[in-house]
């Protein structure tokens, strides 16, 4: 398990704690603000140099939506984000407030098993 994928998972299960509850405690608050510091470390959330994108993942996901998948492709390997993080990026950060939302449809079972398949042919040692 990476790290991004893990510091998702504490953040879900602090998450579904809260929604089972109903209410969060500082201590909970607190464990989100700092999970959410460290995401912001993983090379999804890290921030462009072309300032036209908030962050690599945005910059990939904006790739596929415009159909230039190899683009994509390359970029992830390029950054060493695997299609697992990737994706669970994707899940984290665009939500039903993000105005891509609805472009994340694309993403289905068989995309997701494509860009798997391609991402692991291109990391592929020569």
């Amino acid at each position: 398990m990476s790290e991004q994928a893990r510091i998702l998972a504490e953040i879900n299960a602090i998450i579904m704690n809260i929604l089972k509850t109903g209410s969060a405690s500082v201590e909970e608050a607190d464990k989100i603000d700092e999970l959410e510091a460290l995401l912001q470390q993983q090379k999804c959330f890290k921030e462009t140099t072309d300032g036209a994108h908030a962050n690599q993942g945005e910059e990939i996901a904006i790739l596929f939506f415009t159909d230039r998948y190899m683009e994509a492709i390359n970029k992830m390997c390029e950054c060493e984000i695997s299609p697992d993080d990737f994706f669970a990026f994707v899940d984290y950060h665009y939500d039903e407030d993000h105005e891509d939302e609805a472009l994340v449809e694309m993403f289905t079972n068989a995309f997701v098993a494509d860009v798997n398949n391609a991402y692991r042919l291109k990391s592929k040692p020569e």
